[in-house]
């Protein structure tokens, strides 16, 4: 991978954290005090709701985090040493654990107190399958790191 090839990556990197720093901050807590006012039997979760998505987005921050120090790796030319393995592993741990985070919040909503509906069990189905994919995902980041070194020792 050569440096013209990075940039267009760690560009977008820097836009969907900029995008997770706005959901977080704002447009999450506006969702939830929404939808407290909304549903006003259900207003005492919006804090629980509101504070474990803020945190579960945190996983997604932490993935991209690996990500740019994986697009380093390979613009340094490593092989797929331990640290390189290392940042996919933490890649697939942190979007584990916001997939997890959000399934959870999901599956509350729609078993415990029987709100959501059509959009939660979507949330629900997405944030199961984001989780089965992460490490087969994983194994196809690890491909393409060799891939992209190999590619990258012979130009």
């Amino acid at each position: 991978m050569t440096k013209q090839e990075a940039l267009p990556l760690r560009i977008a990197f820097a836009v969907l954290a900029l995008g997770a720093l706005l959901l977080q901050l704002i447009l999450i807590p506006q969702a939830g005090d929404s939808y407290a006012g909304r549903f006003p039997e259900a207003a005492y979760l919006a804090f629980p709701y509101t504070a474990a998505i803020t945190v579960g987005f945190i996983g997604f921050e932490v993935a991209l985090v690996a990500a740019w120090q994986l697009v380093s790796a390979v613009l340094t030319e490593r092989s797929l040493d331990s640290r390189t393995v290392g940042w996919t592993n933490v890649m697939a741990a942190s979007l584990a654990f916001m997939a997890a985070v959000f399934a959870g919040v999901c599956a509350h909503a729609l078993s415990w107190t029987k709100f959501g509906g059509p959009a939660i069990l979507f949330g629900f189905f997405v944030s199961l399958a984001l989780l089965a994919g992460i490490f087969a995902v994983r194994h196809g980041l690890r491909d393409w790191l060799e891939n992209a070194s190999d590619e990258g020792s012979h130009q």
